[in-house]
């Protein structure tokens, strides 16, 4: 405890204490910590005083001059500062404890949208100090208890994949609302609860970039699209976005979208490529589907051009190599990654969240085939404008 400063006499009444090395001077420290008591000099100086004025009255006397006393020039004490006090900061709440995908992952896992997503997760868990986990679902299985168990950690979040998980999710979200769900790939319906989160990718951006590079590409100036269903918004979307990519690239490019009925059916897929090839058609694009797959392998057995979305064909259909350009690839692990993140970081994650090139999520693999003349400055160009284009998010 620091001994407060006593009061001082007035300045005038102030004298130099003796040039004594061991004597400390007025305000300076003793041991133990205290400040030396001024009254102290004062005393000493007093009597100082007197003595030299007895000299002087007998110098006086022997006819000399009288001394001058010269004045105090005895420094300023300062007080010792008070010590403040230093708050201990709080430890930050760890928002994310638990990652758990819940879902089927196909081979390649480096390619498909299961893959992918826990490529993503196992990512963001390291750098927030989370753990992640991964429990396999068989194909039509009940995916209920397994969402039941992941949901019951403390601040946790589960990822599913696909339409498929969509009624198990509802329920587990309603039973557990302290857990946020990642639904990916789900446009969430109204009514959804609020801690499941829709992440869905830009199908009419993807179609674009695959129009715009398909129609460089065509030598007949004549392109097609495989499509599933001609009423689902998945096949809807792309094939504005393939048009309008056609378009963009500055060629009287024909643009011709047929449906094959199906998602499932990769026989259809092919005879449905072969009309569009017969029909002058020298690029085309082929939904990730089973339809598309049985597209693909048809027109490049009929020497066709390729263009791939949301999975990269490089890997998940090898045998099409010799006819691929590129892919539009769907980045699930950009997707999961940014949007646990935000979660630990107690950011505001929207309902439905939109991937595209300006949030990272959609990118184009490497051209397989020679580009045109010119062309990669173009694709240059278009991917630098769509990565500086925000995409609205719904609330």
């Amino acid at each position: 405890m620091t001994q407060s400063v006593p009061r001082h006499l007035p300045t005038s009444r102030r004298r130099t204490a003796p040039d004594n090395p061991h004597v400390p001077t007025i305000g300076a420290q003793v041991p133990g910590g205290f400040v030396l008591n001024a009254s102290i000099h004062y005393r000493r100086s007093v009597a100082s005083a007197a003595l030299l004025v007895s000299v002087a009255i007998a110098l006086a006397g022997c006819g000399n001059a009288e001394p001058t006393l010269s004045p105090s020039s005895r420094p300023a004490i300062t007080p010792a500062p008070t010590p403040v006090p230093t708050a201990t900061p709080r430890p930050t709440p760890q928002l994310v404890k638990t990652v758990t995908l819940v879902a089927s992952v196909t081979e390649p896992k480096a390619a498909t949208p299961g893959g992918l997503t826990w490529a993503g997760i196992q990512s963001v868990a390291t750098r927030i100090g989370a753990k992640s986990s991964y429990v396999e679902i068989a194909p039509d299985a009940d995916m209920a208890p397994a969402l039941e168990t992941a949901a019951a950690g403390d601040a946790a979040v589960v990822v599913t994949v696909g339409p498929e998980a969509s009624v198990a999710v509802a329920g587990a979200a309603a039973a557990h609302p302290a857990t946020q769900f990642l639904e990916i790939g789900v446009v969430l319906p109204e009514g959804a609860p609020a801690n499941v989160h829709g992440l869905v990718f830009d199908e009419a951006q993807a179609g674009y970039l695959a129009g715009f590079v398909a129609a460089a590409y065509a030598t007949t100036g004549k392109i097609g699209m495989v499509g599933d269903v001609a009423a689902d918004a998945t096949t809807v979307n792309y094939g504005a976005g393939f048009k309008a990519g056609a378009a963009q690239a500055g060629a009287a490019t024909t643009v011709s979208i047929l449906a094959a009925g199906s998602s499932n059916a990769p026989e259809t897929g092919r005879t449905t490529a072969a009309t569009l090839f017969k029909g002058g058609s020298t690029v085309i694009l082929a939904m990730p589907s089973l339809t598309g797959i049985g597209a693909m392998r048809d027109a490049c057995g009929r020497k066709a051009m390729l263009v791939a979305v949301e999975s990269d064909a490089w890997l998940t259909v090898p045998d099409v190599k010799p006819c691929l350009i590129t892919s539009v690839l769907a980045r699930y692990d950009a997707a999961v990654s940014s949007a646990v993140q935000a979660l630990a970081g107690a950011k505001t994650l929207p309902r439905l969240v939109i991937m595209d090139v300006a949030s990272g999520g959609m990118s184009l693999s490497e051209l397989h085939i020679a580009a045109p003349a010119g062309f990669q400055t173009k694709l240059d160009a278009v991917l630098a404008t769509l990565a500086g284009a925000a995409h609205s998010t719904a609330p």
